[in-house]
C-alpha cells in the first residue's frame, strides 16, 4: 500500500532518514521494520546513479522511499526515478508550496513533465492509467524549518496539494536564536503551532522526536507519522554501545 495511503488511517508510521549513499543502507532500514525511509540530497553527496538504486532497493524492499531535495530540479528526476513523494526543506511561505506542488504533480495541478518511466514500465502500460495512479500516490512533504516557516504555517497546510507539514526543530532553534536546542520550550511552542496548523487544515503532521517523552507527547496529541532520526547516528551509537559492552566484560575479568 502506498504510504500516502497509510497516512489515511490512524496507524503509527514509522521512518528513518538515509544519509549513507548506499542501496544497502536502505536495504536495512527495510529489514529493520521501517514503514518508510527519506533519502537526502540536501546534506550528503548521494549521485544520481546512488539514488536510483537507493530507490530500486526501496521497491525491491518493499519500503516507500521519500526524497528530501537540494534543489527543486531534483524533484521530477528523483519521482520518475520511483520515490513516492518529495520532502522540501525550507519552506517558508503559500507560494514556496504551491510551487512545490506543481513540481511533483502532471498538469492541470503541476508542471511535471511526460516521460515513460517504470510507472508506465517505459511504455508497455497506458500511460494516462499510469498518471492517475502516481497522482494518487504521490506525496509533496513541506520541511518547516525557521521562524518565518511557522509563521507562515497555516497559509503552507491551506495550499491545495500539499499533504504534510515536516517539523524541522534542529534549524528551527537556529533561526529562534536557541542553537541546537531543540527541546527549548520556545522551539517547541513554535513546533506546536506547525502541527496545530497540519491538523486544523486536514493535513498530517510529522514529528522528529529527540526523547522518549518527546514521543509520548506527540501521541498524546494524536501525531502518528514520526522520522527517527538518522541512519549514521543510530548505526555509531549502536557500534559504540557494542563496544562498549565488550570493554566492560574486559574490565571485569
Amino acid at each position: 500500500m502506498p504510504l500516502k495511503d497509510r497516512l489515511h488511517g490512524n496507524a503509527p508510521v514509522y521512518g528513518l532518514f538515509c544519509s549513507t549513499p548506499a542501496a544497502l543502507s536502505v536495504e536495512l532500514i527495510a529489514a529493520a521494520g521501517y514503514d518508510f525511509v527519506v533519502i537526502d540530497l540536501e546534506h550528503p553527496l548521494i549521485g544520481a546513479g546512488q539514488l536510483a538504486a537507493m530507490l530500486l532497493a526501496a521497491r525491491a524492499s518493499g519500503i516507500a522511499a521519500l526524497v528530501r531535495v537540494a534543489a527543486p530540479h531534483q524533484a521530477q528526476q528523483a519521482l520518475d526515478a520511483g520515490a513516492e513523494g518529495i520532502v522540501f526543506p525550507r519552506v517558508r511561505s503559500a507560494q514556496a508550496a504551491h510551487d512545490a506542488v506543481r513540481l511533483c504533480h502532471f498538469a492541470p495541478n503541476g508542471v511535471r513533465g511526460l516521460n515513460a518511466t517504470w510507472h508506465s514500465r517505459y511504455g508497455r502500460d497506458d500511460l494516462a492509467a499510469a498518471i492517475e495512479a502516481v497522482r494518487r500516490q504521490t506525496l509533496v512533504v513541506a520541511m518547516i524549518e525557521d521562524l518565518e516557516g511557522v509563521e507562515q504555517a497555516a497559509a503552507i497546510a491551506a495550499t491545495d496539494g500539499i499533504d504534510v507539514l515536516l517539523e524541522g526543530a534542529a534549524d528551527l532553534s537556529q533561526s529562534l536564536g536557541l542553537h541546537w536546542q531543540t527541546r527549548h520550550p520556545d522551539v517547541r511552542a513554535a513546533l506546536g503551532r506547525v502541527s496545530a496548523a497540519a491538523r486544523q487544515h486536514g493535513k498530517r503532521f510529522c514529528a522528529m522526536p529527540r526523547a522518549a517523552e518527546d514521543f509520548r507527547a506527540w501521541q498524546h496529541e494524536g501525531i502518528s507519522m514520526f522520522i527517527l532520526g538518522d541512519d549514521r547516528g543510530i548505526a555509531r551509537r549502536a557500534m559504540a554501545a557494542h563496544l562498549a559492552q565488550h570493554r566492560e566484560r574486559e574490565d571485569a575479568l
